[in-house]
């Protein structure tokens, strides 16, 4: 059976209640989750929560890939996004077992591997896309995409080099994740000025739109831990609730338009 092309022009409506309701739904969650003072009970709930939506990504981005096609370079770009979050789900289920089940610290561990591999993944998928549709890079594109990681690294060290005082295990370990976490935000952004409005049309805009504000979550996070101030009850996870139901939806669309 011959693999499916590429089509042309994805042509599909968005229902943007759908989306209110996803960023209602996550705001009440967190809410709950400041009201309810974080109980051993409502951890373990979050735990499966993170373990569970990127599964469920992982699982849409598979489904999408073989539908285009695994020899296809969408098949292949969408296979790389499964396996980018299927390795988030590994960091979230790793996590889980060292912390909760054999009750040990788990930073550092193999679940950082994990959590890692998330960002070449992802951004592999977004290069690849800008590659097949030959896509033209004005220069003023170029230096955002040079500066956002720049910028990002300079305030992170300057910060963390000011609450550690000098240069320790902590800072050099965060450091390789925050260099991770701002590329990809810098390709997601790119990529959301590429492509607007060009052919993988809005569907492809969600994808990046999440991708980006998952980025950003993940960059005030390791700032958080710098200060040592982040803890389940803080805004910051709305910066992975919410990025993970929009990607959930568009995969959802993409697929509905092949």
């Amino acid at each position: 059976m011959e693999p499916q092309k590429v089509p042309e022009v994805l042509k599909t409506s968005i229902n943007f209640k759908i989306l209110g309701l996803f960023l209602v739904a996550a705001i009440a969650f967190q809410r709950f989750l400041y009201f309810s003072g974080g109980s051993d009970e409502i951890e373990e709930g979050i735990a499966y929560l993170s373990m569970s939506t990127p599964l469920i990504v992982a699982g849409g981005s598979l489904l999408v890939a073989t539908r285009y096609g695994l020899s296809q370079v969408f098949g292949k770009a969408y296979l790389l996004f499964a396996l980018g979050y299927f390795s988030l789900f590994l960091a979230e289920f790793t996590y889980y077992a060292y912390d909760v089940i054999y009750g040990i610290d788990p930073y550092p561990s193999i679940a950082d591997v994990f959590f890692f591999a998330l960002y070449p993944l992802i951004s592999l998928h977004i290069i690849i896309n800008f590659r097949f549709f030959k896509t033209k890079i004005s220069r003023s594109q170029k230096a955002l995409f040079i500066s956002i990681p720049i910028i990002i690294f300079t305030i992170y060290s300057m910060a963390s080099l000011e609450e550690y005082e000098e240069p320790d295990f902590d800072y050099y370990y965060g450091i390789i994740f925050v260099a991770g976490a701002s590329i990809t935000l810098s390709l997601a952004a790119m990529g959301a000025l590429v492509f607007r409005g060009g052919m993988l049309g809005i569907v492809w805009m969600l994808i990046l739109i999440g991708i980006l504000i998952f980025a950003i979550g993940d960059v005030w996070y390791y700032w958080l831990e710098v200060i040592g101030e982040y803890d389940l009850l803080h805004p910051v996870n709305l910066f992975w609730y919410i990025p993970d139901g929009i990607v959930i939806y568009a995969l959802y669309k993409h697929g509905k338009a092949i």
